[in-house]
C-alpha cells in the first residue's frame, strides 16, 4: 500500500509540503515533501509524428511575412517504471496508481528547458529525508515548461482514445538535439534493443523513504490533485535524458561473401552455365546480367553485354 493511499490525517502546509499526524521524538511532525525526483522509464512503441500546424496570432499581431504554417515533430512512446506514482487528494487519499506513463517529447528553442532555477534532483536534498523542511510555496521547478499530467477521460467531456485514467509526460528538449535524435532514429533500420527516458518531476515522497531507500529500491511517489477538478491534475516535469540503443545488424553469408570480393569485374562466359539454365534465361535475367556487366569499363562492358545478348536473343 502506498503512503498516499490514505490522506485523512494529512495537513497541507502548502502545495509542496505535507505534515503527517505522527511525530518525531523532538515533537516535529513527519513530513512528505514535493521536490524534483528522478524517475527512469523504459520505452516501448516508439514513434515520430510529423505534422503541419496553423500558426494563430495568440492575440498578438505577427510581423508581416510570418509563415502561416509550421512543421512540428513529436517523439512519442509508452514508458514503464519500477516505481509507483499514486495520484491522491487531501483528505480523500488515493485516486489512481500508475507504473506506466505515456511519453511525449517536443522541441523548444534553447534556454527554455530548465525553468527559472534550472533545478535538479540535488535540489531536493535540503527538503527531504533527514533534512526535511517545508518547500517554498512556489516549489523548486518554477518556470519549467514540461508537465506530468493526470487525465481521467471518464469524467471529461473531450473525446479520448483512452478509456481509463492515465499519466502523460509532456517534456521538451532543445531543438538542435531533438533534430539530431530524430535524424539518427530515422536513418537506421536496425531494431531498437533498449530505450529509456529519465524524467525529473516534482513528486511527493515520505521523509522516511527518502532517508532509507537506495537508488535501486522501488520508490513510492505521490502526485497531489489540487482544487476541485476531477478530470485533470499535473505537476511540473522535465525530460533529462533520452537514450536509444540498437541491435547490431547481421549480414547473411551470401552478403558477406559479396562484401569481401574486390570491386573488379570477373570473366563471364555462357560456357560456364548448364544447358538447362541457358534455356530458362529470360529478358529479366538478361537485365540483371547487364547490370553486373556494368562494372566493366567502357567498351569491354558494352562488348560483353552485346555478346551475351546475341547468344540469348539470337
Amino acid at each position: 500500500m502506498s503512503r498516499f493511499s490514505k490522506a485523512n490525517d494529512f495537513t497541507l502546509v502548502n502545495n509542496f509540503t505535507i505534515n503527517h499526524a505522527d511525530k518525531l521524538s523532538d515533537g516535529r511532525h513527519f513530513m512528505s515533501t514535493c521536490a524534483p525526483q528522478g524517475v527512469w522509464l523504459d520505452l516501448y512503441d516508439i514513434e515520430f509524428t510529423h505534422r503541419v500546424e496553423w500558426q494563430d496570432d495568440n492575440y498578438e499581431k505577427r510581423p508581416p511575412g510570418s509563415p502561416d504554417f509550421k512543421l512540428r515533430s513529436v517523439f512519442t512512446a509508452r514508458g514503464t517504471t519500477k516505481d509507483t506514482i499514486t495520484v491522491f487528494r487531501v483528505p480523500d487519499g488515493k485516486v489512481a496508481q500508475f507504473s506506466e506513463i505515456q511519453v511525449m517529447v517536443k522541441p523548444l528553442p534553447k534556454g527554455k528547458v530548465g525553468g527559472e532555477k534550472r533545478s535538479s534532483t540535488l535540489d531536493r536534498v535540503g527538503f527531504s529525508g533527514m533534512s526535511s523542511k517545508s518547500v517554498p510555496p512556489e516549489g523548486l521547478m518554477s518556470g519549467e515548461p514540461g508537465t506530468l499530467l493526470y487525465v481521467d477521460p471518464t469524467t471529461d467531456t473531450w473525446p479520448s482514445e483512452h478509456d481509463k485514467p492515465y499519466l502523460q509526460l509532456e517534456g521538451y528538449i532543445d531543438e538542435a538535439e531533438f533534430s539530431a535524435l530524430m535524424q539518427r532514429l530515422s536513418m537506421t533500420a536496425a531494431p531498437v534493443r533498449k530505450a529509456t527516458v529519465r524524467m525529473v518531476a516534482e513528486l511527493f515522497e515520505h521523509e522516511v523513504d527518502a532517508s532509507l531507500s537506495e537508488p535501486w529500491h522501488h520508490k513510492d511517489y505521490g502526485l497531489l490533485l489540487r482544487g476541485e477538478d476531477k478530470a485533470y491534475g499535473f505537476t511540473r516535469a522535465r525530460v533529462e535524458s533520452v537514450s536509444v540503443a540498437f541491435k547490431p545488424t547481421t549480414i547473411s553469408e551470401d552478403d558477406a561473401d559479396d562484401a569481401d570480393e574486390p570491386k573488379t569485374a570477373k570473366p563471364i562466359s555462357m560456357d560456364n552455365l548448364p544447358p538447362d539454365m541457358v534455356s530458362k534465361i529470360s529478358k529479366d535475367m538478361l537485365v540483371k546480367i547487364e547490370k553486373r556487366l556494368g562494372v566493366l569499363t567502357g567498351i569491354v562492358g558494352f562488348s560483353a553485354a552485346f555478346v551475351v545478348g546475341k547468344i540469348l536473343l539470337g
